[in-house]
């Protein structure tokens, strides 16, 4: 009757295990799938900073490619004016309508020096030059300062969660492992029970362990 009463007890103690083991699996499996989730939302914030860093190198192209043809129009119309009144100066023979000339293109290079981005202007040999590299590398940082242009970061997040997710997914197989070994003992003999009951635990603790650890880290 003993001996009874003690196979009884290991089978409800199993059964247990078994149901245990089995939920926990699910919650292991919950989670992964959460983390896996996490790696996908990295990937969707990689694709948009790079197609805001994209939209800002575009917009830095289009900006410095108009502020060098306006450097570039002013530059001629003031030669032009430049050339003209010292013609003028040297020889008042010539026809009447250079000073016209003079006075329009002195107008445009006034107008086109209205659209100059004089921050980013310096004069070199007495000459405006449109400094490229020095504006695209400010308006990039205060781009930068306002959404994220890296995708490196987000990359390596993507990556780190989906390997955290195949460990996790691939404890299960520790936790189908444990559930057979329970489910062994409960139709083995008192000793042998004892030990398959033993390794399942054994099993389901190492997976049990190395889950909350890879979770907590």
């Amino acid at each position: 009757m003993a001996e009874i009463d003690k196979q009884q007890s290991l089978k409800t103690l199993l059964s247990i295990f078994i149901a245990l083991t089995a939920v926990t699996g699910a919650l292991i499996s919950w989670r992964a799938s959460r983390v896996g989730g996490a790696a996908s939302g990295a990937d969707g914030k990689a694709v948009t900073a790079a197609l805001e860093e994209a939209a800002t190198e575009l917009g830095i192209a289009s900006e410095t490619f108009s502020n060098l043809t306006d450097t570039r129009e002013f530059l001629v119309h003031m030669e032009n004016a430049r050339a003209i009144h010292e013609e003028y100066m040297r020889n008042p023979d010539v026809p009447g309508h250079w000073l016209d000339e003079w006075q329009s293109e002195s107008i445009r290079a006034r107008a086109r020096h209205t659209q100059l981005n004089t921050d980013y202007v310096k004069t070199q040999e007495g000459r405006p030059t449109f400094e490229r590299e020095r504006f695209r590398d400010t308006v990039r940082a205060l781009a930068a300062s306002e959404k994220a242009l890296d995708i490196e970061p987000f990359l390596k997040t993507s990556e780190e969660r989906r390997r955290d997710a195949r460990l996790l997914f691939s404890l299960n197989t520790l936790f189908t492992a444990a559930i057979f070994l329970f489910t062994v003992a409960m139709k083995t003999d008192v000793r042998r029970k004892t030990i398959w009951t033993a390794a399942g635990v054994v099993l389901y603790f190492a997976a049990t362990v190395i889950a909350v650890v890879k979770i907590l880290r």
